[in-house]
């Protein structure tokens, strides 16, 4: 009931933008909103993603790293959809960039400030030599996720596979084009790669 509240009082207080879903931070302090389509045509609008004060709707500023154009696809309202830690200090942007195409941004949350974080280097994983010179289809993309433990499940897709490259031997049987990227935060708060495998089929 209470989020209910939250959210229906920033869309009033705002009125121009909305939160979007996942948007609301556990804590009820902070929300991620867009602005909604006016007109059918998705290119025509402000596809700024904001970072808002749940309770009064206050603009805090942009989310700068995201957008909700799609690439022009979609609606501005359903391109974005967020993850949040449970202490609130994460915030996993997951948007779309294509007709089947997205991305993921991370950001660390502190005094009312989304800083970005990068992903360490794939290719520097023991496995992550398979990814030189590993080729992409038309609409690659990828959806970031927070287990359970509190560590982060990358899954990416539109890989194109290189049939002569006995992907077993890398530890990727059964690799056909999408793969998992497990991450973990070490004890100073650094993302690290820990694994790389393939979806269960």
């Amino acid at each position: 009931m209470l989020t209910a509240l939250l959210l229906l009082g920033c869309q009033v207080f705002a009125g121009e933008w909305v939160v979007t879903k996942g948007g609301l931070s556990p804590d009820g302090k902070l929300a991620v909103a867009v602005y909604p389509q006016k007109t059918a045509f998705i290119d025509e609008v402000d596809d700024t993603v904001l970072l808002v004060e749940a309770s009064s709707g206050r603009k805090i500023g942009p989310l700068e790293e995201v957008s909700s154009s799609g690439g022009t696809w979609g609606s501005t309202t359903t391109n974005v959809h967020c993850v949040w830690s449970g202490d609130s200090r994460i915030l996993i942007v997951n948007f779309r960039t294509g007709r089947l195409m997205h991305s993921s941004q991370i950001y660390r949350v502190r005094d009312r400030r989304a800083v970005p974080i990068a992903l360490p280097d794939a290719k520097m994983h023991p496995k992550g030599k398979v990814l030189e010179g590993l080729g992409t289809t038309a609409n690659p993309g990828s959806e970031v996720t927070l287990e359970e433990n509190g560590s982060l499940l990358m899954r990416a897709w539109g890989y194109a596979p290189d049939w002569n490259v006995d992907y077993a031997k890398h530890g990727l049987k059964g690799f056909e084009g999408e793969l998992l990227f497990h991450y973990r935060f070490d004890e100073r708060c650094r993302i690290l790669l820990h694994d790389m495998t393939v979806p269960e089929m």
